[in-house]
């Protein structure tokens, strides 16, 4: 694998320190484009320059962004603490005529030896697409059409149906009602510290009352089914 070394022109360059545990994968969003091009588009937004950390070309070629050690601009804010963004060249979303149904097979094998190296250096704990941060709600990226599964699969990263996504939501949202939350479907900091303090309750239950708790438990899981 060959890393093209870019020789940008910064606006700013007190970037802050970056350890990355997280790989966080784009779409440019444009057909066709080059590092430079994402360089030139993230200076005129006033940011320090290229947000990604790498940027992977429909032929496979890999140019470098910012460094590693360098924290990216890719998500807002914190959510950029200790990830590494890749940018894909392409526009694999809903777009009108800029739409590309298709990731060439070129682009994926790039993306999985880059993140083979990543991945060889660091202890990654996950591997995200941009969509998944809350500052990117509503947005789809790296794409509809970009195969993420297929990606998953092949890295040996095992894959929730979107069936069983829709049966979680719908398991936190009944619990959520059921426990005066508010009701958004949300695993957050409160409906996990529920869900906590019910298990807590039913797992050091008296002698006296263990069994009406854990069948009032039972009860309620039958009734949010």
């Amino acid at each position: 694998m060959t890393i093209i070394e870019e020789k940008y022109n910064w606006a700013r360059t007190n970037f802050s320190p970056n350890n990355p545990d997280t790989i966080v994968i784009h779409q440019a969003l444009a057909p066709s484009c080059t590092a430079q091009d994402i360089h030139r588009w993230h200076l005129e937004r006033g940011w320090m320059g290229i947000a990604y950390h790498y940027f992977i070309r429909k032929d496979g070629t890999i140019y470098r962004g910012r460094q590693e050690y360098h924290r990216g601009g890719h998500l807002l804010g914190d959510e950029n603490s200790n990830t590494l963004g890749i940018c894909l060249e392409g526009c694999y979303t809903d777009y009108g005529n800029l739409t590309e149904k298709t990731v060439p097979e070129a682009q994926i094998k790039a993306l999985h030896e880059l993140c083979d190296d990543i991945c060889s250096r660091y202890k990654i704990v996950a591997i995200k697409r941009h969509d998944e941060y809350p500052s990117a709600k509503g947005k789809d990226c790296p794409g509809k059409y970009f195969p993420w599964e297929r990606f998953l699969r092949e890295r040996g990263i095992d894959v929730v149906s979107d069936a069983w996504k829709e049966k979680a939501v719908e398991f936190v949202k009944k619990f959520q009602q059921a426990t005066g939350l508010t009701v958004d479907g949300m695993a957050g900091t409160q409906t996990n510290a529920k869900l906590d303090e019910v298990i807590k309750k039913w797992k050091e239950a008296p002698k006296d009352n263990a069994q009406a708790i854990k069948k009032a438990w039972n009860d309620f899981l039958n009734a949010i089914k």
